[in-house]
């Protein structure tokens, strides 16, 4: 009997999945966005290229196991936090949520030059103050569902999204090389 309990309790441990860490994280916070550029510095406590553990800063995720799907959503924030190897690799903020995202609030981020520039871009910004601050993208492409506009500052790449109006969606901000949901 005894040796049959083992057998089970060995087999059970065997495919059990590890325990997720963000579930002794906090509640999710309601804070302010700020994003150093082009350090890629959320908040002063979040970078890319850190570990996921830095994320319990902002509170738990709103997804389930984040750590197994390397994604971590913070609706209340329009934010996504995705990654690989257990690192951060970009941000999406999302500034105008699709039908889809009901439960995603418009994110609203103040973008910190090294020059001491601060920039609030919330869903009210267009394209035009984009390229106004960050002058002509690398790459843009337009068709008639959006517009994107890349940007590379010291290491870091940016990637936006308009509207069709020119209207900002979303904002990727990524380390080289990392593969974005964005294409």
């Amino acid at each position: 009997m005894l040796e049959k309990l083992l057998r089970w309790l060995k087999r059970s441990s065997a495919t059990a999945k590890p325990p997720d860490p963000t579930a002794l994280w906090p509640e999710p916070r309601a804070v302010s966005l700020r994003l150093a550029l082009p350090a890629g510095k959320l908040n002063d406590f979040i970078g890319l290229g850190d570990p996921y553990q830095v994320l319990s800063w902002l509170g738990r995720p709103s997804n389930p196991r984040p750590y197994a799907t390397d994604r971590f959503t913070y609706p209340g924030l329009g934010l996504v936090v995705e990654g690989g190897d257990g690192l951060i690799e970009y941000f999406e903020f999302i500034f105008q949520p699709e039908a889809r995202e009901s439960d995603v609030a418009p994110a609203r981020v103040t973008l910190q030059f090294d020059s001491g520039q601060q920039f609030l871009v919330s869903s009210q910004t267009d394209e035009a103050a984009i390229t106004e601050s960050f002058g002509t993208p690398i790459a843009r492409d337009a068709d008639e569902d959006e517009i994107r506009a890349r940007y590379e500052m010291t290491g870091r790449l940016l990637e936006w999204e308009f509207t069709p109006e020119g209207a900002v969606k979303r904002l990727y901000v990524e380390l080289p090389g990392a593969a974005t949901a964005s294409g």
